[in-house]
């Protein structure tokens, strides 16, 4: 019964509750993030013990919990790709799918796992977004060593423009995109470089991104140098999304803005003058 539930697995409980409460469309007062220690997970032995990296031994669809649903569609991500989402209520768990983690220390926050997938299949690494407070905002690991983590390579269209953004959810905003998971654009493969547009976050003032973004101009590389007063305060995509602006006039927004060669360095003149 419900009460057995509750008298013998508290933790289990709430969770119900709240599942209940969010059928019912009832939102419970004073609604407060879950700490870690409050979340509770076993993982899937007979999954763990298959060779290939299973994301299911560990963690659930994001669409499966109500805390997870709640702070993508918080975010905005469009309920298609929300699908790709998955969810670990601990992310100590993580541990439990490469042997290169079993004695790291990963925390116990509730994490969003975007996982960065190879194009024959195979998950070759994650990163967790801490839907709490944590300091440590995003959680990377790399099963694989020598491949790169690029975020939707598997499914992008070569042979059209390919909008490449520095952080995995930005790129679920756009179309036929991918992400390096960090500042790192020289990991794109020459294959794809000429027919992509590398996209920075809008901070005029940030040396670093200002010297990375030298660097890919030198490369030869087309660059979002961002000019547009709609963005003006809009630090990234997932910003401009949640200000108000649709994924089509980002997109338009990014095309005008794009430069390369002689031009994108002129362009970057202005820019650091912000």
């Amino acid at each position: 019964s419900v009460n057995f539930i509750k008298d013998h697995f508290p933790v289990i409980h709430k969770e119900y509750l709240k599942e209940w409460l969010k059928e019912k469309g009832v939102k419970p007062k004073n609604q407060k993030m879950l700490s870690a220690n409050e979340f509770k997970f076993t993982p899937n032995e007979e999954l763990l013990n298959m060779k290939k990296v299973d994301l299911s031994a560990v963690a659930f669809k994001v669409t499966d919990k109500v805390i997870a649903q709640e702070f993508v569609d918080s975010r905005q991500i469009p309920k298609e790709r929300q699908e790709e989402l998955w969810f670990t209520p601990q992310a100590q768990t993580l541990h439990l799918l490469s042997n290169k983690y079993k004695d790291r220390v990963l925390g116990n926050d509730p994490r969003i796992i975007l996982p960065f997938i190879r194009e024959d299949g195979e998950l070759v690494g994650i990163t967790g977004r801490a839907i709490n407070d944590s300091p440590l905002r995003y959680l990377t690991m790399r099963f694989l060593d020598d491949v790169p983590l690029i975020y939707n390579i598997q499914n992008v269209d070569k042979t059209k423009t390919i909008y490449v953004t520095e952080g995995p959810i930005d790129s679920l905003f756009l179309p036929n995109s991918i992400a390096v998971g960090g500042s790192d654009f020289k990991k794109i493969d020459d294959g794809i470089k000429d027919n992509s547009i590398i996209i920075y976050d809008n901070e005029p003032r940030n040396e670093e991104i200002l010297k990375k973004l030298e660097e890919v101009i030198e490369l030869g590389y087309k660059v979002c140098i961002w000019d547009d007063k709609r963005i003006a305060d809009c630090k990234d995509i997932n910003d401009m999304i949640v200000s108000g602006l649709e994924q089509s006039e980002i997109v338009g927004i990014i095309n005008t803005c794009t430069f390369e060669g002689l031009s994108a360095k002129l362009k970057l003149m202005e820019y650091k003058k912000i």
